[in-house]
């Protein structure tokens, strides 16, 4: 096969797994609208379509240093994405590349360079905990971290955007049951592999959980994660995270919330550890599932020792039964005798199974040979990398892309074979500069050896000569 048909070959074979890509994520897409999953009403966008949202003093001086420091790390196009206790998280690009990441910017340092220490340490744990929790789809993914001078960076996989959303596009901020079931199973699975890391999310919330590009949730925001003790199975810090969904054996026994549980523990004579778990988390879970299919209800604060209300809506739902015996498994008042996080993934994967094919759900990314391949074509793209450097490409104008996909083969393979002249041309070009580099050096070099004989024959003639002349004075 000559290099021509080889790089054809190739080109063509990118173009059907880009072609592949784009087909099977609007399949998956439709699969989903076709059984009312509720997804984010928002297009994809690149970077010249994204606006900037107003930001105030603060934000925008950090917002300022942070672009400053990233430049010079090869990233730009910034966008604002949000704000966090100790930073911002931006949305940049590699222009090399074209490739996007959200990155979270924690600052460190004050302007005069003083290091805050409990703020550092905490960003460390948070970079290893995520190191310890890459692989799953359903974990935001750690892509790279370094420190600037204020800030330390963590470079994440970019999500479309939040849970949260979904649910307050609806008009009673809550989930049809589908969408409830769909994104309670990946909130599970990521929740499951991340405490098959021994770690914990320490913070589990609606807010922090993200949509991804292919519609499936994604467990985010590690700032107050910790590691289990692998001996006790108990965080060594007390819970710092949201109190809403906070598991009730984690309250502070000595405020006032902390200390209604606290009472009843007594009265079951139970004891406690208020350190977060497992199983603690496990009912954080459970509070964020029921939440999805009933909306917030603000007097769970108050009432995580009783039963949990569930209205005609819900009664309603084909698998009501089976929502609420998971639910109500994860809440338990008593921690030992909660639903673990195992058995309740068993539980929402056997329904999606009846529901959906698995195999279908997750939309494949395309690789890096196909990603070039994406980049050289004449359209604005851009991508979305994960930690197995597959790409999900972000297309401006998707129809003018098939179209180009859809070219006459022959039409390629004429530009493919001026391609391949234009390249062999160039590389005739170099050989004939380096030959005429080499003969000018022997012409150079022979003149230089011509020149050297001839002052060798000249100063022998002149011996020859001064011997003769010294031979006839003598005689």
């Amino acid at each position: 096969m000559d290099i021509i048909s080889q790089n054809l070959k190739a080109s063509q074979e990118a173009k059907q797994k880009l072609a592949q890509h784009l087909q099977n994520r609007k399949k998956v897409k439709e699969m989903y609208q076709m059984k009312g999953v509720q997804m984010l009403d928002k297009p994809e966008l690149v970077f010249s379509d994204i606006k900037e949202p107003k930001l105030n003093s603060q934000q925008a001086s950090m917002y300022y240093s942070m672009k400053i420091e990233l430049t010079k790390k090869g990233y730009s196009d910034f966008r604002f994405l949000g704000q966090g206790a100790q930073g911002l998280v931006l949305l940049a690009k590699d222009l090399k590349t074209q490739m996007r990441y959200a990155i979270k910017g924690v600052q460190v340092r004050d302007l005069q360079g003083n290091l805050d220490d409990e703020v550092y340490s905490k960003v460390g744990q948070e970079i290893d905990i995520l190191k310890q929790c890459r692989g799953s789809p359903y974990v935001v993914s750690l892509l790279d971290s370094f420190e600037g001078k204020q800030f330390m960076y963590l470079i994440l996989n970019e999500c479309q955007g939040t849970l949260t959303e979904i649910i307050e596009s609806q008009l009673n901020k809550r989930l049809n049951e589908i969408s409830a079931i769909k994104y309670a199973k990946d909130i599970t699975e990521g929740l499951y592999y991340i405490h098959s890391k021994n770690c914990l999310v320490n913070d589990l919330k609606m807010d922090n959980i993200l949509i991804d590009y292919n519609g499936n949730a994604v467990v985010s925001d590690f700032g107050l994660a910790d590691k289990l003790t692998v001996k006790s199975g108990y965080s060594p810090n007390q819970y710092m995270g949201n109190f809403f969904y906070q598991a009730p054996e984690c309250h502070d026994p000595t405020d006032k919330i902390g200390k209604v549980y606290y009472d009843e523990y007594q009265k079951l004579g139970v004891k406690v550890k208020q350190e977060p778990s497992n199983r603690s988390e496990a009912c954080s879970l459970g509070y964020i599932i029921y939440s999805l299919v009933q909306g917030i209800d603000f007097n769970l604060v108050l009432n995580k020792h009783r039963a949990l209300n569930y209205d005609g809506e819900f009664q309603n739902f084909v698998y009501h039964k089976n929502l609420q015996q998971l639910i109500d498994g994860l809440t338990q008042f008593v921690p030992r005798n909660r639903l673990p996080i195992k058995e309740a993934l068993i539980v929402l994967k056997g329904i999606i199974c009846l529901e959906f094919q698995l195999d279908e759900m997750l939309i494949e990314m395309i690789d890096g040979d196909t990603q070039q391949l994406a980049s050289s074509l004449k359209n604005d793209i851009e991508f979305v990398q994960d930690l197995s450097n597959k790409f999900y490409p972000i297309i401006k104008n998707q129809q003018i892309l098939i179209q180009e996909l859809n070219e006459d083969p022959q039409k390629i393979v004429y530009e493919a074979k001026i391609a391949e002249l234009e390249q062999a041309n160039f590389m005739l070009k170099e050989t004939i500069s380096q030959l005429e580099g080499k003969i000018k050096a022997l012409i150079d070099k022979q003149q230089i050896q011509e020149e050297k004989l001839k002052n060798q024959l000249e100063y022998s003639f002149f011996i020859v000569l001064n011997t003769t002349k010294f031979f006839n004075v003598n005689t």
